[in-house]
C-alpha cells in the first residue's frame, strides 16, 4: 500500500488549529497537509489508519473499523497496534 505522508502523521508535528501547526524539529509553522518531501526528521504516528487492522467502512471516508467498533483513521492507536510494514 503507497502512501503519501503529511505533517500532520509525524510525531514531530503540534497542531494548534485544524490547518496549522509547528514542526518542533525545525521550529518551523507548517500546514498539516503538506507533504513531507523526504524529510529526514519524519516520525510516524502511530494511528489507526496505519494499523494492520484498521478497514475502510464501505460508503464512508472518515470512519473505519477495528475489532467491530466504528473508529476515526487519526485516532491515537491502541494497545494492540499492528504497524504497516
Amino acid at each position: 500500500m503507497s502512501m503519501e505522508y503529511t505533517c500532520n502523521d509525524c510525531q514531530k508535528c503540534a497542531p494548534f488549529d485544524v490547518f496549522k501547526g509547528t514542526c518542533e524539529q525545525s521550529q518551523q509553522r507548517v500546514l498539516l497537509d503538506s507533504p513531507i518531501n523526504g524529510c529526514a526528521a519524519f516520525v510516524r504516528k502511530n494511528q489507526c489508519k496505519f494499523c494492520q487492522r484498521y478497514c475502510v467502512k464501505a460508503g464512508t471516508e472518515f470512519v473505519g473499523q477495528c475489532h467491530d467498533k466504528m473508529v476515526y483513521p487519526t485516532m491515537s492507536a491502541c494497545e494492540t497496534f499492528q504497524p504497516l510494514i
